[in-house]
């Protein structure tokens, strides 16, 4: 049985920059949740990857790991 791909963080999109801070991943800031939206749309079809809503006005954006 092959292991599942292991996520990885890949970007944060949000609209309340003082709520995330440090990490590996790029940070985008945007003015609003319309604007947050447009970013995750375009970066998801630039990077294939998906994204994760986490309901504080903050998306994250995972690819899987290459094996």
């Amino acid at each position: 049985m092959a292991d599942a791909p292991t996520p990885v963080m890949f970007a944060i999109v949000t609209t309340k920059k003082d709520s995330v801070t440090g990490g590996m991943a790029p940070i985008f800031i945007a003015e609003d949740d319309q604007e947050r939206e447009r970013i995750a749309m375009w970066l998801t079809r630039i990077t294939n990857a998906i994204v994760h809503d986490l309901h504080n006005g903050t998306l994250i954006l995972t690819v899987n790991q290459a094996t």
